[in-house]
């Protein structure tokens, strides 16, 4: 999926509804700086906790802050915490005209 770049500043986080795959998806894509992103679904896996408020970044891992469960950002896989589902995550590019690819 492809959408326009937002306007977004290190550290900031928004919520989008993408279609991967054929299906309809809310994702919360957080930008690093430079053409760096992360996307992840929006909602824990473990209880359903939405990740755009509850959600931080620390280190390689994504927190939730609900249950503080803990995610690989690579993989999603849960390294520590409440939670023994992964996170799914999705690889973003930058393509031309500053479009976002999203892919899952």
């Amino acid at each position: 999926m492809q959408i326009k770049k937002p306007q977004l500043k290190i550290g900031d986080k928004t919520r989008i509804k993408a279609n991967i795959n054929g299906e309809e998806k809310e994702i919360v894509l957080l930008y690093l700086g430079g053409d760096k992103y992360i996307a992840f679904d929006a909602y824990c896996p473990h209880l359903g906790c939405d990740l755009e408020k509850y959600g931080v970044l620390i280190r390689e891992e994504i927190v939730c802050q609900c249950h503080f469960s803990h995610f690989s950002i690579k993989d999603g896989k849960p390294t520590k915490g409440a939670s023994k589902k992964p996170l799914k995550i999705y690889q973003v590019k930058v393509g031309k005209n500053d479009e976002l690819i999203i892919e899952g």
